[in-house]
């Protein structure tokens, strides 16, 4: 079987995909929706917060602000706000300091035995 990867709209009701199979990209379905590109500065912006946030272990309002530098002033209106990316921030850091896990298996759970 041939490995390819697909990637489609994050809007729900649009259709749109396009795939890679290694070689060239292929387009099968257009958007159904206007494009928007304050919504694409708004989901890069975070996506820097993210994955700052993941893997420095600077402040949040050091990784805000190395953020913002990199957003132009005619931008700066569709970032989030400081207190929602700080939030944002402090939960990916604590995830990654104490290691969550998505699920867990009942037999990866040790309960000591004076229990």
């Amino acid at each position: 079987m041939e490995s390819h990867t697909i990637w489609r709209c994050c809007k729900n009701n649009c259709g749109d995909h396009a795939r890679f199979d290694g070689a060239i990209y292929i387009k099968v379905k257009d958007h159904i929706h206007t494009p928007n590109p304050e919504e694409t500065i708004a989901i890069e912006n975070k996506s820097k917060v993210v994955n700052s946030a993941t893997t420095s272990h600077d402040s949040s309002r050091r990784i805000i602000h190395e953020v913002l530098l990199s957003i132009s002033k005619d931008d700066g209106t569709v970032v989030p706000n400081y207190s929602s990316s700080q939030r944002t921030i402090e939960r990916k850091s604590k995830k990654k300091k104490y290691h969550y896990h998505d699920r867990v298996h009942y037999d990866d759970i040790h309960i000591p035995g004076e229990l």
